[in-house]
């Protein structure tokens, strides 16, 4: 090579490293080949993958026809990929650019016309229509310094400078073509790294499922070193010592595909980055992953088995069990953007991408996984970290909903409950194909609705004890009616002494004065069993036992004071003659303002943006669908579906509890019964009523949750 050829070479190399846009790099090939070869034509074919399975076009040019195509996004010139491999899996011998990528050797065709080992067919019909001729061809392949395949470079019609007739490609050139060849392959994968890297990082970036982050970053590890398996570890320090646990596991020749999003359990036990001697640690230099931790940097190992500074006494037992032969490894930490070590990636068995043999992991890709693995950590670390408020957040979210139903142990539950039967019914209605066929929640969408079910009282935070924990209809501090019963005792007394002077005064009426005191006594008994029973609360009280309050209470009798007063008050009238429960109606409205204070509560906080819809649905659970609820009047059309299905899973709730202290657990025929009414009257969504009895949430729920004797309901067709 004379050292004019040799300068054009090295000014072609610099030309081409230092151009960082792919689709002008491979211009720039085309055209420097072009040059050197003075060929007429030239095609570029790339792989786009990792063992190549196929070339795809990606420039062709043709000075003498104009023809300059390009296969790049939406300039793609159309033409189809050439698969390197048959239909049987042999390789692709009758293509001439196939069989130089399979044989990774240049071929040199003098004329296309009297060539019988190749199919020029395509290329001679190409002629018939362009009334051109391809004569001469030189298939060149494009192979970087680790053996890996990164396309070809076809030219065609070599033409003699002087007279410009076509003619074969000159052997002396070839050296020359693979210098460039060569080039060209590193610049493109160099090119393609850094794109890979920039779409790696956009990738984990944006992957929110941190399972399937987890995955990716060892499938792309495994892509980048051509490993046959790989493990990913997480560091786990919650316990005395610290520990590296399995997370994914992969090998390809084996087929194993543990942990990660597979819900595959993981066979392997954790290993501990230190040892206890003597009741003292000491780092865990002997295991490979755990050494790596300590060392915090790469350990690369060509052969297990050669390796003495390592026990592989684990990696051979596997070995034997399985018939493996685990030889190459390269292991690395990974370090977070506060410098410490939250995981290991680990890579078994790189192949060469030709032979497919097991090889040492080149020096060459050590760098690019390292960035992965930096990549990678920063990205896990930003996952887990997420997770962990997440979780916090759920903390503090039950933590309230405790603290809540703390206040109360006649609710307690309720908070808890509730969410249970909303989210049995969202996923009814994510399940139905008619009525909700639209409707679905991703994982987002079930997070806000969980988050909105647990705080759907919280504003009960600001309800008085006395009103939340009443749990009579006279219950004050203490229960009023204590005082009552003591007066009934009293008033049962001064009966009796007005009796006996009657009876002493009157000798004669004696038996007839013992029988009506007795009566008289009786009265004041059952009315006393009466109030008691109305003080209890109940689901509904008739006008008839209202009048008899109000003619119970008339009965006197003497104070402390010696006045003679009724025995009831106006106010302890007033409370006893409530209708439904034990709150009166200016209790039943501070229990009511809860919910606008859970509203103005939620509302006041900041939200991101997938949990901006909590305060729409925490705080529609009261509205009715005819618009009479509160506390903005809502009708149905208004509300979200979410906020309409948790007005059903409140109701339903709080009619089935079994802590109610004035009524006893309601069936399940009797709750359906009253929301039959309650659909009927337009006060609950009749579609998602229906849809709650026909996908028998109330019967999951049930199961769950409520004792046996209350599921006495077999058929829904009563309650449709």
């Amino acid at each position: 090579m004379d050292s004019k050829v040799y300068d054009t070479l090295i000014r072609i190399g610099q030309k081409l490293f230092a151009e960082n846009d792919l689709y002008n790099l491979c211009e720039m090939i085309i055209d420097e080949a072009q040059a050197i070869t003075c060929a007429e034509g030239g095609t570029l074919y790339l792989v786009d993958q990792q063992p190549p399975q196929q070339l795809t076009f990606c420039i062709v040019h043709n000075k003498k026809l104009h023809q300059y195509e390009t296969h790049f996004g939406s300039r793609s010139a159309g033409l189809k990929p050439i698969p390197l491999k048959t239909s049987d899996g042999q390789p692709n011998v009758t293509h001439i650019a196939a069989s130089a990528a399979n044989r990774r050797e240049i071929i040199n065709i003098e004329d296309t016309y009297q060539n019988t080992q190749f199919d020029f067919s395509g290329a001679h019909t190409f002629d018939e229509e362009a009334q051109y001729h391809t004569q001469s061809v030189l298939a060149v392949p494009l192979v970087n310094d680790v053996s890996e395949l990164v396309g070809v470079l076809q030219l065609i019609n070599a033409r003699e400078p002087d007279s410009l007739a076509v003619v074969p490609f000159s052997r002396e050139q070839e050296p020359v073509i693979a210098t460039l060849a060569s080039f060209a392959a590193l610049a493109i994968n160099a090119q393609n790294l850094a794109n890979t890297n920039k779409d790696l990082l956009i990738k984990l970036s944006c992957q929110s499922n941190t399972q399937l982050l987890m995955e990716s970053i060892l499938d792309e590890a495994q892509k980048l070193t051509q490993a046959d398996g790989g493990s990913l570890y997480l560091l786990n320090d919650s316990g005395d010592v610290p520990v590296l646990e399995f997370i994914v596991v992969r090998n390809a020749t084996l087929g194993l595909n543990y942990g990660g999003a597979t819900g595959q359990a993981i066979p392997f036990q954790p290993i501990a980055l230190y040892e206890l001697r003597n009741g003292k640690r000491y780092p865990n230099a002997n295991n490979v992953v755990t050494s790596c931790v300590h060392l915090r940097r790469e350990v690369v190992i060509d052969d297990a088995y050669r390796e003495e500074g390592y026990d592989f006494s684990g990696t051979r037992h596997f070995d034997e069990q399985t018939g493996y032969r685990s030889k190459s490894f390269l292991t690395l930490p990974l370090i977070d953007h506060n410098k410490e070590v939250i995981g290991v990636l680990q890579l078994v068995n790189a192949r060469d991408p030709f032979s497919q043999s097991v090889v040492p992991f080149s020096k060459r890709v050590v760098p690019l996984v390292k960035a992965l693995a930096t990549y990678a950590a920063i990205a896990l670390d930003n996952q887990l970290l997420v997770h962990e408020l997440k979780d916090l957040l759920d903390n503090f979210i039950q933590c309230i909903a405790k603290a809540i139903d703390a206040k109360s142990p006649h609710t307690s539950g309720h908070c808890q409950r509730v969410p249970l039967l909303t989210e049995l019914l969202a996923q009814a209605a994510c399940n139905d194909t008619k009525t909700y066929g639209t409707f679905n929640l991703d994982a987002d969408g079930w997070y806000e609705l969980h988050v909105a079910a647990w705080l759907h009282d919280c504003g009960k935070l600001s309800t008085p004890d006395s009103v939340l924990d009443k749990s009579t209809k006279l219950h004050g501090l203490k229960d009023g009616i204590e005082a009552i019963n003591a007066r009934f005792a009293a008033l049962r007394q001064e009966t009796q002494v007005r009796y006996l002077h009657q009876i002493i005064d009157n000798p004669g009426r004696r038996t007839e004065l013992q029988q009506q005191m007795q009566d008289a006594l009786t009265v004041l008994d059952v009315d006393r069993e009466f109030i008691n029973r109305s003080n209890q609360g109940a689901e509904f009280l008739s006008e008839e036992d209202r009048a008899r309050i109000v003619q119970i209470g008339k009965h006197e009798w003497t104070d402390a004071h010696g006045e003679i007063v009724p025995i009831l008050s106006a106010e302890e009238i007033y409370n006893l003659s409530i209708e439904r429960g034990t709150l009166n109606q200016e209790e039943r409205q501070i229990i009511n303002n809860h919910i606008t204070v859970t509203i103005d509560m939620l509302e006041s906080l900041q939200f991101p943006k997938k949990l901006r819809r909590v305060p729409e649905y925490a705080g529609g659970h009261h509205e009715k669908m005819d618009g009479t609820g509160f506390p903005k009047g809502l009708k149905r059309d208004e509300m979200s579906i979410p906020a309409r299905m948790m007005a059903i899973a409140d109701i339903f709730e709080a009619l089935t509890a079994k802590d109610r202290p004035y009524k006893a657990p309601m069936k399940i025929s009797q709750a359906l019964s009253i929301m039959q009414k309650m659909r009927d009257a337009e006060h609950i969504d009749a579609d998602l009523y229906h849809l709650f009895l026909n996908a028998r949430v109330w019967e999951q729920y049930a199961l769950k949750v409520l004792s046996p004797e209350q599921l006495d309901v077999s058929s829904i067709d009563t309650f449709l």
